[in-house]
Formats: C-alpha cells, sequence, structure tokens
C-alpha cells in the first residue's frame, strides 16, 4: 500500500534516512552533501521537522520519496523532492505536491512556487504535469547553472 504522511519531530530517524539517500542518489540536484547533512546532530532535524513540512512517502511501512514544504505569508517553498528509483513511476510525485498544495492551502497561502534546474527536464515534465507554470524568472548559480521558478497558484 502506498500512502503519503506529514513527518512529525518523532520522525528524525525516517527524515534523516530519506535526506542522506537523496543526496547520495542525485547530489548535482541538491545544495548540501550527504557528510554535512549526516554530521547534523538528531537536535537540528528535529528543528527542521518543526519549521518546515516535511512530507514521506511509503511503501507498506518503507519510506521510499520526500518532499519539503517551506512555510511563507502568501506562498510556500516546495523543494527537496525525491523518491527512491525503484517507487518511481508509482505517483508518489504527484502525492507528494498534493500532500504540500493542501498544507499551503489550509494555511492560507495562494501559491506554492519551486526552482528547477535547466538541464532536468523529467523534474520539468513532472512539474508542469502537476500544474506547476514557468514563470521566466531564472537565477544563476555559479558552479551548477540556471534555474527556474515555477508557480502552482491555489
Amino acid at each position: 500500500m502506498l500512502s503519503v504522511r506529514r513527518l512529525t519531530t518523532t520522525d528524525v530517524s525516517v527524515l534523516r534516512d530519506l535526506r542522506l539517500r537523496s543526496l547520495a542518489d542525485t547530489p548535482e540536484n541538491f545544495g548540501e552533501l550527504v557528510a554535512v547533512e549526516g554530521a547534523k546532530p538528531d537536535s537540528e532535524w528535529a528543528d527542521s521537522l518543526r519549521e518546515r513540512a516535511w512530507f514521506a512517502g511509503f511503501d507498506e511501512d518503507t519510506p521510499v520519496a520526500l518532499v519539503c514544504g517551506l512555510p511563507g505569508e502568501a506562498e510556500w517553498l516546495l523543494f527537496s523532492m525525491w523518491v527512491a528509483p525503484p517507487a518511481r513511476g508509482n505517483g508518489f510525485a504527484a502525492r507528494l505536491v498534493a500532500a504540500v498544495r493542501a498544507a499551503a492551502a489550509e494555511a492560507g497561502a495562494r501559491a506554492v512556487v519551486l526552482q528547477v534546474f535547466e538541464d532536468n527536464a523529467r523534474a520539468r515534465r513532472i512539474y508542469e504535469r502537476l500544474g506547476f507554470v514557468a514563470t521566466g524568472v531564472w537565477e544563476e548559480l555559479a558552479d551548477k547553472g540556471r534555474r527556474e521558478l515555477l508557480r502552482l497558484s491555489l
């Protein structure tokens, strides 16, 4: 059975495991290094769970997907979305985005935004299929290329 739920401060080990797996799988898509994140104490992971809306996808009881929603007044930032390779193609991306979207709407936000790298066509297609629209706002990162802001109105 596939499911998605919001993580709480009792889920530090789930967040740590998924985050480190995601960074190891696709380090080019994430700014942090596995060693830096892996060295964080439990208190920092718990703080992140309190300050942000982390959602995990599960196949039965096995955590296989992750996304974060960073709350803002008018819009939430969606980032760090990752689905384990064996779980890809099972609808987790849509479920994770829906979870962030619902939490943002419940909090009174008017949009969810994210940034996608110019050369990550697969992610862009997924986000656009889920309703995100390109804004034409680009950010140039010295060693990683460009990424564009996409917006999903609520």
